[in-house]
């Protein structure tokens, strides 16, 4: 019966005092259960994480055929990446791609329950490039602006946090457009070596409020509260949603949030940290279990016009 590994959390949110956590094997437990973890299990598992981190962004890329064609060999070395640091940069030899070979690539995956938010198409795959009309022009993901630190979907309810995403590029702008990336893990064992009471700030259900999205017409999406880390069952895997913008977003206001904002960014912003800095190239793309990730600013020419596509998941990368 205990087949799963786990990595689960009880904290005690109403006095905030944070209970020994850590990584063993568990069953099944119903929703309602507490588990508690102790903190010589969650050292190891930390330990076999570190150990296992790629050193650089070149041992999470992967050479496949194309979004069509991709071999066992293929799919196996991008599972055993994303197994190191939930996400893995593939490079195609064959560059054609669509929407249907984004959603044919996924599927290889088990991603199939796509995020059909409110930019995206009716398949749940969006165009990223600069929009000049229509709604997208609201929304910075597709203007040439920097997009700061976030996990997608940040702003979703509780019932459809995006677990997966693909990024796949189809053409580069004429200068910018990086993005650096971070396993959502790292940040968390980052947070935990500084200070446990950090991750239990974390996890507080009002932590992170995005307010609500309004146009003229009335209300798009209410306001959505709730942890930056939470935990999937049943398998307990950490999951993270966070976004570093500066407007229409508002934090839990007391001390111990505010300096676990602090160390997070000092975190992202560590020149030698385990941050990885790439920039897509056409026939690449990123597939991930939606970890932490920015973009720099970018300019298109008339030759060279930024083209993107993106499908959000809510389900996990799958080995099966």
């Amino acid at each position: 019966m205990f087949d799963k590994f786990a990595i689960l959390e009880f904290h005690d949110i109403r006095i905030f005092n944070l209970f020994p956590a850590g990584y063993f094997r568990v069953g099944n437990p119903p929703p309602e259960r507490c588990v508690l973890i102790d903190e010589s299990s969650y050292q190891q598992w930390r330990e076999l994480k570190l150990e296992r981190y790629p050193s650089s962004v070149e041992e999470i890329c992967v050479d496949i055929g194309g979004l069509s064609r991709l071999s066992d060999a293929e799919r196996a070395a991008i599972i055993a990446s994303c197994g190191r640091s939930n996400m893995a940069i593939y490079r195609c030899r064959d560059k054609r791609v669509d929407r249907v070979a984004i959603r044919t690539f996924a599927s290889c995956f088990g991603l199939q329950r796509t995020d059909k938010h409110l930019c995206a198409n009716d398949d749940g795959v969006s165009e990223l490039s600069v929009a000049s009309e229509g709604t997208r022009t609201g929304y910075v993901p597709y203007s040439n602006r920097s997009l700061s630190w976030h996990t997608d979907g940040y702003y979703n309810d509780s019932a459809h946090q995006v677990r997966a995403v693909v990024l796949h590029c189809a053409s580069i702008p004429a200068s910018g457009g990086e993005n650096a990336l971070l396993d959502s893990d790292i940040a968390y064992i980052r947070l935990r070596d500084e200070d446990p009471r950090y991750i239990t700030a974390f996890e507080h259900p009002e932590c992170l409020t995005i307010p609500a999205n309004r146009d003229e017409s009335g209300e798009i999406r209410p306001a959505v509260s709730g942890p930056v880390f939470s935990y999937d069952r049943p398998d307990g895997r950490i999951h993270m949603r966070f976004s570093a913008r500066r407007k229409n977003i508002s934090w839990r206001d007391d001390d111990l949030t505010r300096a676990a904002r602090d160390c997070l960014a000092d975190i992202l912003a560590d020149k030698d940290g385990p941050v990885f800095h790439y920039q897509l190239q056409p026939g690449e793309g990123l597939i991930s279990n939606n970890v932490l990730h920015n973009r720099t600013a970018f300019e298109d020419s008339t030759e060279h016009r930024r083209l993107l596509y993106r499908a959000r998941f809510f389900d996990l990368i799958g080995s099966s």
